[in-house]
């Protein structure tokens, strides 16, 4: 296996924070097979060891190893609880998933937990993609949108999505149709890209700001979901004086945590689930 070098890095705090789903555990490590190849990547120490199914693999880029990660989290420690939020998981680092899987994954989730959103999002990949062999196992890559297009609706369906297939398909057709363009939301500011997301059928505020965080790369987005909303009435107050709606909590954070708020959130999140809260 090839093998990287880092630092300020944890492979299990990123990948099983909640984050993604397109990264699921394999032997002693993660595999991920919605890059348009599958890639299996596990840790020891300081050194990522990773082999891929057909080619080169920029683990830099898919698990933001470029970011600076001391300064962010000395920019967002504003509070106590902040800071123990960052003690928790100080290598804990944002990811960095394709757009269509992220979207799809996220559309998935309303309303349901990570177990079952890990579940739907299998079958999907299992149903619709592709299919890639690696250290003599197989694994299916989330579908693109034209292999979903080609799907069969009942298919979906039958998948055990709910209404979640309705979402998933016609925000599908939108793409296919080019009224968005998912790779262009990297180009456009965060508001930009995140009122974009909103075009699509069945996506709110909360999957949009997903998909800004951990795909289109806008570091700013905070996205509010059942354990961020009781963290915020628990010990941030001062996200409510301005209005109790999804869009001025969520512009009351980015405005008291700054351009790195989608750490603080990521932070947040991970250590209100955990069991020292």
């Amino acid at each position: 296996m090839k093998e990287l070098k880092v630092s300020n890095f944890s492979l299990k705090d990123t990948i099983e924070c909640g984050q993604t789903f397109c990264w699921v555990p394999e032997g002693d490590g993660y595999v991920n097979a919605d890059i348009g190849q599958a890639v299996y990547v596990e840790q020891e120490d300081d050194i990522l060891r990773w082999e891929a199914s057909e080619g080169r693999v920029d683990l830099t880029e898919l698990f933001r190893l470029d970011d600076p990660l001391l300064e962010i989290q000395k920019k967002i420690a504003k509070d106590k609880f902040m800071k123990e939020s960052i003690n928790f998981a100080p290598s804990l680092r944002i990811i960095h998933d394709p757009v269509y899987p992220c979207l799809v994954s996220f559309l998935c989730a309303t309303w349901k937990g990570i177990p079952a959103i890990k579940t739907m999002v299998q079958r999907i990949r299992k149903s619709c993609g592709s299919e890639f062999e690696l250290r003599g196992k197989s694994y299916f890559g989330m579908p693109t949108p034209q292999q979903l297009c080609d799907i069969d609706e009942n298919v979906l369906n039958s998948l055990g999505l709910a209404w979640r297939a309705d979402f998933i398909k016609r925000s599908t057709d939108s793409i296919l149709n080019g009224e968005i363009d998912l790779e262009g939301l990297k180009t456009l500011s965060y508001q930009s890209a995140h009122s974009k997301l909103k075009t699509l059928h069945g996506v709110g505020n909360k999957v949009a700001d997903c998909v800004c965080l951990f795909s289109v790369g806008h570091l700013e987005a905070f996205p509010i979901d059942v354990w961020i909303e009781r963290v915020i009435q628990q010990r941030y107050g001062i996200f409510t004086e301005a209005g109790k709606s999804y869009q001025k909590k969520s512009e009351a954070a980015r405005t008291y945590f700054g351009k790195y708020a989608g750490y603080a959130q990521e932070y947040l999140y991970y250590y209100s689930r955990s069991d020292r809260v």
